[in-house]
């Protein structure tokens, strides 16, 4: 049992380490994509209204999102790093959901301001000004930057996964792509500006892309809002139940399953669990509230049910 006891405590501590790493690199792509983020913003918004772009004006609203986005995926990973013992009453699951909903839910807003802003430069188009050949400058180095970014997200990706983690690789790949369409639509605008039909590339280019991506976003957004009202416990209370019955391992014969649920700040276990036929009915109500003793050691607030099966 001894045995037992120490190879749980030796897995526990082996994924809190590499958890702790993977959320002490992700806070610190997330802190570079937001300082890189705020020159960006502040050259955006001046060239778009010097130049009355739409795209420009659209990129802008995207960093504005960006770097709202990196904040709360820095700070998130910042609290979950130091709370290495994972104590938090909702479980870490919940925080990550957390992050990758409103990082796509901020996505969305901005993509649904970009797409009526666009329709409504359909009916008052502008002719391109001779400004976007800055905005080409600092949108190339802008490009460069957000790939840089988008590398190292993806190694992290690569050697971890989370809600957290996978909504900030989504959201990264999805800026790169935009910073590819915004600089291959400002050098044809830019090129073409003299052209008649010119006026309306830039509102279809930006709507068509804001309403893929608004379709695109949708499922992501959903599933997160989704893992957020789920009551079945996080992986950090269930690998504390099985540290308990493992604890308790010579009580019972058999161990099915178990189930968890949550009600407020109360939460419910059950057990599916198996004795020797030979046992008493007094012997399975000690190996009862022995295992009921070791959980709630483990697991404070919690109604332990016991369902016996063969």
């Amino acid at each position: 049992m001894t045995e037992n006891n120490g190879k749980t405590a030796h897995v526990l501590n082996e994924n809190n380490e590499k958890t702790v790493s993977v959320l002490e690199k992700q806070k610190k792509v997330a802190l570079y994509q937001f300082l890189a983020e705020l020159p960006n913003l502040a050259a955006l918004i001046i060239l778009a209204v010097m130049s009355n772009s739409l795209i420009l004006a659209a990129d802008a609203l995207g960093s504005v999102t960006l770097s709202i986005q990196a904040w709360v995926v820095y700070v998130i990973s910042k609290k979950l790093a130091k709370n290495k013992s994972y104590e938090y009453d909702y479980g870490m699951g919940k925080f990550e959901s957390f992050g990758g909903f409103i990082a796509h839910l901020l996505l969305q807003i901005g993509l649904l301001i970009v797409l009526l802003s666009s329709i409504a430069g359909l009916s008052a188009p502008s002719k391109p000004s001779d400004l976007l050949l800055y905005a080409i400058g600092i949108k190339v180095i802008n490009t460069i930057v957000d790939m840089w970014l988008y590398l190292k997200q993806r190694k992290i990706s690569k050697t971890a996964s989370g809600k957290l983690v996978e909504a900030q690789d989504h959201l990264m790949k999805e800026n790169l792509v935009f910073d590819f369409v915004a600089l291959a639509a400002i050098a044809i605008m830019y090129i073409f500006r003299e052209g008649v039909l010119v006026v309306y590339f830039e509102p279809v280019v930006c709507i068509i892309y804001a309403f893929i991506m608004i379709i695109a976003i949708i499922k992501p957004l959903k599933q997160c809002a989704y893992d957020l009202l789920d009551k079945t416990m996080d992986e950090d209370i269930q690998l504390k139940i099985m540290k308990a019955m493992t604890a308790g391992y010579g009580l019972y014969d058999t161990f099915k399953t178990v189930r968890t649920r949550s009600s407020g700040q109360q939460v419910y276990i059950d057990l599916l669990i198996g004795f020797e036929e030979e046992k008493t009915f007094a012997q399975i109500n000690e190996a009862f509230d022995e295992l009921e003793r070791l959980i709630k050691a483990e697991v404070p607030n919690c109604i332990v049910s016991f369902v016996i099966t063969k």
